[in-house]
């Protein structure tokens, strides 16, 4: 008796992981799109990946807020870099969040040292994305404060 109940019980537990499981592939396939859409520059297909309340954070505080403003820092951050190659090196699901370790392939030594991201989302859609740095390294939120600091 108790092997029919194990038996009845295990499809209802795959069943609840299943959900999660689908959620986190989902999730680095978003990921790994922003990468390339970023490498292909892209523009369109990243905002297509970002949620409406989209916003980008370091470890120091800088914030880009909303998909528009993020676009235009990282047009302008790629612009001034040349033509940087963004490498993911991981890419790691944890729970509901993607956690990647990375950095920018490029002459510049300030851009081109390790970076991780933490991705975050709603839904399919990336909600935010929070970057760390050593050595208080360059990193797109900081360029784009400095970038409203001199417009202002």
């Amino acid at each position: 008796m108790t092997g029919a109940i194990s038996v009845k019980i295990a499809p209802i537990m795959f069943l609840a992981i299943l959900p999660s499981t689908r959620e986190r592939r989902r999730h680095m396939r978003a990921v790994t799109a922003i990468g390339d859409a970023i490498n292909r520059r892209d523009w369109n297909a990243v905002k297509n990946l970002l949620s409406p309340d989209f916003s980008m954070t370091d470890q120091s505080g800088n914030e880009v807020c909303g998909a528009e403003e993020f676009l235009n820092s990282i047009q302008q951050f790629y612009e001034v870099l040349g033509d940087p190659k963004l490498i993911f090196d991981s890419i790691d699901p944890n729970r509901e969040e993607v956690l990647v370790r990375g950095h920018l392939e490029n002459t510049v030594s300030d851009v081109r040292s390790p970076t991780m991201w933490r991705f975050l989302f709603d839904g399919p859609l990336i909600r935010r994305i929070e970057v760390t740095r050593t050595n208080n390294e360059m990193t797109l939120p900081r360029f784009a404060a400095a970038r409203r600091a001199t417009a202002d």
